[in-house]
């Protein structure tokens, strides 16, 4: 979970509506991976299919996996509801929120 707040805070704060490299956030990039599948299964981020870059031509032989991910509004407001656990972040205020705004609209 803090890797998951962690990925998150960072996508928030590097937010210019492009999709953003989160692969260097942690050494362990099988606990990053695994982490960006929480949050996508959560439908909290969205992720930018890629293959993998192979740089052998200068002289690295590995290749080099990079992990493009976009917070998206639903992402902001789980970071907002884990940021303030004060405010009431729950489910059912949220569609009252909406239904009062149909009324109101």
């Amino acid at each position: 979970m803090n890797l998951e707040r962690k990925i998150l805070e960072y996508l928030k704060v590097n937010d210019k509506g492009n999709f953003v490299d989160v692969s260097l956030i942690d050494e362990n990039y099988y606990l990053i991976s695994e982490a960006i599948n929480d949050l996508q299964g959560k439908n909290l981020i969205v992720i930018e299919n890629r293959k993998p870059r192979d740089f052998g031509a200068f002289g690295i032989s590995d290749k080099v996996n990079s992990i493009n991910v976009k917070i998206n509004s639903k992402g902001k407001e789980y970071l907002y509801c884990l940021s303030n656990p004060k405010k009431d972040c729950t489910e059912s205020s949220n569609k009252r929120f909406w239904k009062m705004a149909y009324f109101f609209g």
